[in-house]
């Protein structure tokens, strides 16, 4: 994954893997809170559990580039589109960031927004982080700035 990002090598074209991981971390970091009735005692440690988390969240730090087609996606359901290795890496690190971040569909989104818009004098993010109550805060506040934009 990091040289896929990094190199612009292309290993892999979907995100089943990052999809596992994120599962791996979640079940993980239950066992070591007490969520789960597992024997206490794993090797694992929460600084490393939040280490992992935090360089897949840098790998998909936010390029204008992937902002861009993030806006496109939001506003109009397009995916990235284009022959060049860097347009299909751009597609696979949105798809990777969709994944990781728990971004619904645009037609949800769409449909949530249109829903909410009527009654919002200025923001759509409080009434947004309530419809979408998995998806970070900074991808609601991006969401809202994409659709106030246009």
């Amino acid at each position: 994954m990091v040289d896929q990002v990094t190199n612009g090598t292309i290993v892999c074209g979907d995100s089943l893997a990052l999809s596992g991981f994120k599962i791996a971390l979640t079940y993980i970091e239950a066992s070591m809170t007490g969520k789960l009735s597992a024997s206490r005692g794993e090797i694992v440690q929460s600084v490393f559990i939040g280490s992992l988390k935090k360089q897949v969240e840098e790998l998909l730090n936010w390029s204008q580039e992937l902002k861009d087609d993030f806006h496109n996606y939001v506003k109009s359901g397009k995916w990235p589109d284009g022959e060049s290795q860097e347009r299909e890496k751009l597609a696979i690190l949105l798809s990777w960031f969709l994944q990781w971040f728990g971004v619904p569909p645009s037609s949800v989104i769409q449909s949530a927004i249109d829903r909410v818009k009527p009654k919002l004098m200025a923001s759509s993010v409080p009434l947004s982080r309530l419809l979408f109550p998995s998806a970070p805060i900074n991808v609601i506040s991006e969401i809202d700035v994409c659709l106030s934009s246009s």
